[in-house]
């Protein structure tokens, strides 16, 4: 992965302070848990001191992985993630306005480019590569990492190189509903997240400023094949442009394939396009996910790797709960939650890998599991996604929550269902996924072609009604790969063909897609079904955590919960811990040594 921080100095002749210098080169260390070792690392400052650029980076110092900072005619240019296009980088660095030029461009990254006016930072329009900003002590910091951005800022204010956060304990109570932000606050005190296809800029002597670019216009749906053909016809282009990016590498891309739609996109997209991969699969031997991933495999000629699961028995050993949770605080910067499965740092390894993630991009987001689409339905998922779990949450978080819940029922009254889309891919995408995405980011060279700049916009570009059905994403994978299109999907038909065709000519191939019946063995979630052991440990835990956490909550609702085993809601629990775990500064500490948990299988 690559990390950046770019500062600037509000008024002319003033300069960036050495404390703020070294609390920036220090702040690495808290923002991402790569080993100091490992990273490499490069700055920029402008010949008067009121302009940096500091970048950091743990890949390979060699092709096709690019340097950490790169400059030209005097202006100076960092990205994460990748660009889909070897000049592209050139593009960002010359152009008039790199926010509007990198629209265009393809592949999943943010960008920062600094010259001695200022600095320019940028997100695509899924930004699952995240900008932060904040603004203190006469400077302006904007940093691919919140805390990056926020412990410079802090040290602008209290002097200090290795400054205490300042948390923003209020904008917290969304991650006790879900687990993520549905909202551009962060944990930080003064740090907010640049919103899909923004542009941030932040010239000295000028005002700070953040605009969000415009997003592609819907089409109308279309009347009949050719013009459905022709209308899917971009997005084709933009998916075989997509996967290019693997051919950099000097051998095959690995695809995390499933029996689902989304992963057999990717692969049908490669075979076209001629790059090379092979499959990689998990699960038990009779898992139709792993039957049908193999079938995918074999009906284009190339490698599945099966991974077989192991049945458990009697009782799983786990982390502890609180060597977890500081673990994916250090890696999402508390704006993930424990329940969630995020990878530790391991040593950066270069093979190219990718996956069906961000697949909903094409399928509508929200809408893809949204059965009512009547008005009241409409309504009724918007309270889920702002207003959940209310009566565990204090009046203030519930007022608060209820803003943002108007505001999108507003929003939805002038635009229709399409909000449930943008909304997936606002915060979704563009925050749930933001923070597991540093942990894929520093293991691995990972693609996201999903997530590609030009095909979510291309995607966007074709009306939701047609891709909640899922019709373009079929006519790809037939497009692509023809002999994949009777090979049956794992759970459930196409949306658009679940109706028993008319015509006679049609009903073989309706009947070879026909979905396998499952024989899977039901799986054990510790994290879910724990016992009385894990939630008096859970219980103790979060009961005892900083004032102003609690005050967030009900405490009787919460005693209650905590009290019930199994849990009923144990996302919650989840969440409190870990934000226990952020507001102690416990992640700032070295990882608790405890002793592995043993939960009973129920």
């Amino acid at each position: 992965m690559r990390a950046y921080l770019a500062i600037s100095v509000s008024d002319r002749g003033n300069v960036i302070p050495g404390h703020v210098r070294d609390a920036a080169r220090a702040a690495i260390a808290d923002a991402v848990p790569v080993p100091p070792d490992r990273w490499r690392t490069a700055e920029w400052f402008s010949p008067d001191g009121g302009v940096a650029l500091l970048g950091w980076s743990n890949e390979p110092d060699e092709p096709p992985f690019p340097p950490p900072l790169r400059s030209a005619g005097g202006r100076v240019l960092g990205y994460c993630g990748y660009l889909a296009g070897e000049d592209d980088a050139r593009v960002l660095l010359e152009a008039d306005d790199p926010g509007k030029a990198s629209d265009g461009l393809g592949g999943c990254f943010s960008g920062f480019r600094a010259d001695p006016s200022g600095f320019v930072a940028l997100t695509s329009v899924t930004r699952a590569c995240p900008v932060y900003y904040a603004e203190a002590g006469g400077m302006r910091f904007a940093a691919s990492r919140a805390l990056l951005a926020h412990l410079p800022a802090r040290a602008a204010v209290t002097g200090l190189v290795r400054p205490e956060p300042a948390y923003d304990v209020p904008a917290l109570h969304v991650i006790v509903r879900h687990g993520f932000f549905t909202s551009d606050h962060t944990p930080f005190q003064g740090v907010a997240a640049v919103p899909n296809a923004g542009t941030l800029t932040a010239p000295v002597g000028g005002l700070l400023r953040v605009a969000e670019r415009p997003l592609p216009e819907q089409g109308e749906m279309p009347r009949g094949r050719r013009d459905a053909a022709r209308l899917i016809a971009p997005l084709a282009e933009a998916m075989t442009e997509a996967v290019r990016p693997f051919t950099r590498h000097d051998r095959p891309m690995r695809l995390a394939l499933s029996g689902g739609r989304d992963s057999r996109l990717i692969a049908a997209a490669c075979h076209a396009a001629g790059v090379p991969f092979f499959g990689a699969v998990h699960g038990l031997a009779d898992d139709p996910d792993v039957r049908i991933a193999e079938r995918v495999a074999g009906v284009l000629g190339v490698e599945c790797q099966v991974t077989l699961d192991r049945r458990e028995h009697g009782a799983v050993v786990v982390p502890h709960p609180l060597r977890r949770a500081h673990g994916i605080v250090r890696t999402c910067e508390g704006m993930n939650s424990a329940y969630e499965s995020v990878n530790g740092w391991a040593p950066f390894d270069p093979e190219p890998r990718s996956s069906g993630s961000g697949g909903e991009r094409l399928r509508g987001g929200f809408l893809t599991d949204q059965r009512d689409l009547t008005p009241d339905g409409v309504r009724r998922r918007l309270q889920t996604i702002f207003l959940a779990q209310r009566a565990l949450l204090s009046p203030e978080s519930n007022a608060a929550a209820h803003k943002s819940y108007e505001h999108w029922c507003a929003r939805y009254a002038d635009e229709g269902i399409g909000v449930l889309d943008r909304l997936h891919m606002y915060y979704k995408t563009g925050r749930w996924l933001a923070g597991s995405h540093t942990a894929t980011l520093m293991n691995w060279a990972y693609y996201h072609p999903f997530l590609d700049n030009r095909v979510a916009r291309a995607a966007l570009a074709l009306p939701v009604e047609w891709r909640l059905g899922e019709e373009p994403v079929a006519m790809l994978i037939k497009m692509f790969a023809p002999a994949l299109h009777d090979v049956p999907l794992e759970g459930r038909r196409w949306r658009y063909e679940r109706r028993r065709p008319a015509g006679v000519l049609e009903l073989p191939g309706w009947w070879r897609r026909a979905t396998p019946r499952a024989h899977r063995t039901p799986g054990f979630n510790w994290r879910r079904s724990y016992g009385k052991d894990m939630a008096d440990l859970m219980r103790e835990e979060i009961m005892s955590a900083p004032a102003e956490l609690l005050e967030l909550v009900d405490k009787s609702v919460l005693e209650t919960r905590l009290a019930e085993v199994p849990p009923r809601r144990p996302h919650q629990a989840w969440a409190l811990l870990t934000l226990k775990t952020l507001l102690s500064n416990a992640w700032r500490e070295p990882a608790p040594d405890l002793p592995e948990i043993t939960v009973p299988v129920t």
